[in-house]
């Protein structure tokens, strides 16, 4: 755990130095170099490690690290709504990061995704490493906070406060339903009978069957309805859709593709009862003859 966080401090610190030197090309261009350079950083990392999980907890903390940097370079003019969001995305990113860290088992570990393309691609592994597990994800987070940067240039965009109010809503619906979902999943996988509870499918795992994923799509569609509200352009929510995009045909048909893989009998009768992560979507249970 020192040593990840010694690297996280690195990586963070290689961001500040490239913020300065582009400081001066505007805001929003010096944070994508300084992404980008982190995330260089986080790669050469992940190499001289032989584990591509470094990144794991790249996508939570580094909006933390865009809020810090934002509340360093606008001290004095953000408000209190301003403050109340820059809460809600960190809300978010600490809860993201603990539940990272209370899950981590070590370089020993990876994940197992990537040892699945490690496999699949072989000799181009380290392309496949790089641009998809490191690059791509990156950008997919910085399109995600693309409409925050609205929050700082003073227009005030159309002054809804209802819309302003439904984007805080969502984003914090969503961290919750994170958090209850995780800690649910935490203490399932500690069961004392594995055998008998085979599936979790209690509580909030009851209503949906990928209740984490439906809480990341509330948080990000919040935080471009809380950004439209200050006059974010329509155009930033590509962000938000790139990442249903992604958790609709990529991530989700994996993880159930895998569950049904390894519990076939117990995920088939799940899925006839529970949405997949649509809970008004939810099937009546079949009466039986």
């Amino acid at each position: 755990m020192l040593q990840i966080v010694l690297i996280y401090v690195i990586i963070g610190f290689c961001g500040y130095c490239t913020y300065s030197v582009l400081a001066d090309h505007g805001e929003l261009k010096a944070f994508l170099g300084a992404d980008i350079v982190m995330t260089v950083a986080c790669f050469v990392f992940s190499v001289l490690k032989r584990n591509s999980s470094v990144y794991d907890a790249y996508w939570s903390v580094i909006p933390f690290f865009f809020v810090l940097m934002w509340c360093y370079l606008h001290h004095g003019s953000i408000g209190f709504f301003e403050y109340i969001a820059l809460i809600g995305v960190s809300l978010w990113s600490w809860r993201l990061t603990l539940n990272w860290a209370r899950g981590w088992q070590g370089f020993s570990h990876e994940d197992w995704r990537y040892k699945d393309l490690a496999e699949q691609t072989k000799a181009f592994y380290p392309l496949v490493n790089f641009f998809g597990i490191h690059l791509f994800p990156t950008l997919l987070v910085f399109g995600g906070m693309w409409p925050l940067f609205y929050l700082f240039e003073g227009s005030g965009g159309d002054g809804s406060f209802s819309l302003y109010l439904l984007g805080i809503a969502s984003m914090l619906l969503g961290t919750y339903l994170e958090y209850t979902a995780d800690n649910a999943l935490a203490k399932f996988r500690k069961r004392p009978d594995p055998k008998q509870e085979d599936l979790l499918n209690k509580g909030i795992w009851g209503v949906v069957r990928n209740p984490n994923y439906l809480g990341e799509l509330l948080f990000w569609l919040g935080c471009f309805l809380t950004a439209r509200s200050y006059g974010a352009p329509w155009y930033t929510v590509a962000g938000f859709a790139a990442m249903l995009a992604l958790f609709t045909f990529v991530s989700l048909p994996l993880k159930e593709k895998r569950m049904a893989k390894r519990r076939p009998e117990a995920f088939e009768a799940y899925k006839r009862e529970v949405p997949m992560i649509m809970p008004w979507f939810k099937r009546r249970k079949r009466e039986e003859d």
